[in-house]
C-alpha cells in the first residue's frame, strides 16, 4: 500500500524525497508564525515523548518532558539505544529557565498542550514549532509528526525514508494476516473509576487500525473531532463487543478493570480476546509514544499478541514477550 505524506506547512504532498531543504524556513501554526533562520543544531521539545523524533532523525535533544515509565531519564528502551547523555528532564510545570539554560537554536512543541502564554515564554527563549492550525493539541498521527519535526529541523528527507520505511513495515503486517481484516477493535481502560474509551482519532487506535484490524462501528459512532479520549457509561459495553479489546492497564487501575461489572458482558473476555497493555510495558509505552522508533518495537511485541488473542481458542494465554 502506497501512502502519501501530507506536508503540514504547505498544501502538497510528498511522496518521495525532495531537494536539500533551504533556511530560513517559515512554519505556520495555531499561535502565529515562526521563522527559523538557519539549519538547527541545538534542539529542545516540549513534547510528550517529543525525544524518540529527534533521535530518529540523529539529533541529541537537549531536554525531554517526564510523561510515564519506569524510566528516570524518561526515554524509554528505544530511545535509550540511540541517546548519547541525558538530557534535561522536565517535570512538573514547564520550567523556562531550565529550558532556556540548555542554549536550544529552536524548541519543538507538536505534542505537547502548550497554552498561548507558555508559546510567548517559550518564544523568549528560542523559535518555538507548534502544532498546525485547526489541529487539536493530540489530533497529528506520527507521521505527520515525524514530518513536521522532518521539515522544522531542515531533515525533511530523512523523515521521508523513514516514515515510508515503517509504513512498509505496518502494511506487511496487515498484508501478511489477511484474516485481520474484518476483525473489530476497541480500546479501553478505567480512570478515576470511570470507564473510558480512546476514539477513532487517537494516535494509538490509528495504529491498530493500519495494523489491519477494523475500528468497531460504534466507536466510530462515538467518536467527536478532536476528541482522542472520552468517559463513557458502563451500559454501552455489550455494544463495544469487538474482536479484540485492548484495555490500558496500571497499578492504579488494574484491580479496577479486573472487577468492573460489565466487562462481563464482553464475549472477548470469556473467549480470551482481551489483550492487556501494562502500563510499564514494551507494547503499551512503544504504542503511546507513537514515534519512528518507538513504532517499530511495538509492531514487534503486538503482532504476537494479536494473533494470539484472534486464534480461535479461548484457551490461549495472551501475554506481552519482550
Amino acid at each position: 500500500m502506497n501512502r502519501i505524506l501530507p506536508t503540514l506547512a504547505a498544501s502538497v504532498v510528498i511522496t518521495l524525497p525532495v531537494a536539500a531543504q533551504q533556511f530560513p524556513i517559515t512554519i505556520d501554526h495555531k499561535f502565529g508564525t515562526t521563522v527559523i533562520e538557519s539549519k538547527p543544531e541545538r534542539v529542545a521539545t516540549v513534547d510528550y515523548a517529543g525525544a524518540d523524533n529527534l533521535l530518529a532523525l540523529g539529533i541529541q535533544p537537549l531536554t525531554v518532558r517526564s510523561w510515564y515509565g519506569p524510566y528516570e531519564n524518561g526515554l524509554w528502551p528505544w530511545a535509550q539505544e540511540l541517546s548519547k547523555q541525558d538530557p534535561e528532564l522536565l517535570t512538573g510545570q514547564l520550567n523556562f529557565e531550565q529550558i532556556a539554560a540548555t542554549s536550544p537554536d529552536v524548541i519543538v512543541a507538536i505534542r505537547s498542550g502548550i497554552t498561548e502564554q507558555e508559546y510567548a515564554s517559550l518564544s523568549a527563549i528560542a523559535p518555538v514549532v507548534a502544532v498546525p492550525a485547526g489541529q487539536g493539541d493530540y489530533d497529528l498521527n506520527w507521521e505527520e509528526q515525524a514530518l513536521l519535526a522532518g521539515q522544522a529541523l531542515g531533515r525533511e528527507n530523512d523523515a521521508v525514508a523513514q516514515i515510508e520505511a515503517l509504513n512498509s513495515r505496518i502494511d506487511n503486517v496487515a498484508e501478511s494476516h489477511p484474516e485481520w481484516e474484518d476483525k473489530t477493535f476497541v480500546m479501553l481502560t478505567v480512570y478515576n473509576g470511570d470507564l473510558g474509551l480512546y476514539t477513532k482519532t487517537d494516535s494509538s487506535v490509528k495504529t491498530i487500525e493500519a495494523l489491519g484490524l477494523e475500528v468497531h462501528p460504534r466507536v466510530r459512532e462515538l467518536s467527536e473531532d478532536g476528541q482522542f479520549y472520552m468517559t463513557i457509561s458502563q451500559e454501552i459495553m455489550p455494544e463495544l463487543d469487538a474482536d479484540v479489546v485492548f484495555w490500558w492497564v496500571s497499578a492504579e487501575n488494574a484491580s479496577d478493570i479486573e472487577n468492573l461489572p460489565s466487562r462481563s458482558a464482553l464475549n472477548a473476555r470469556a473467549e480470551g480476546r482481551e489483550i492487556m497493555l501494562d502500563g510499564n510495558g514494551i507494547a503499551s509505552g512503544a504504542l503511546a509514544h507513537g514515534s519512528l522508533i518507538s513504532l517499530n518495537a511495538a509492531i514487534d511485541v503486538l503482532v504476537p499478541m494479536i494473533e494470539a488473542a484472534v486464534d480461535g481458542d479461548p484457551e490461549t494465554v495472551v501475554t506481552e514477550k519482550n
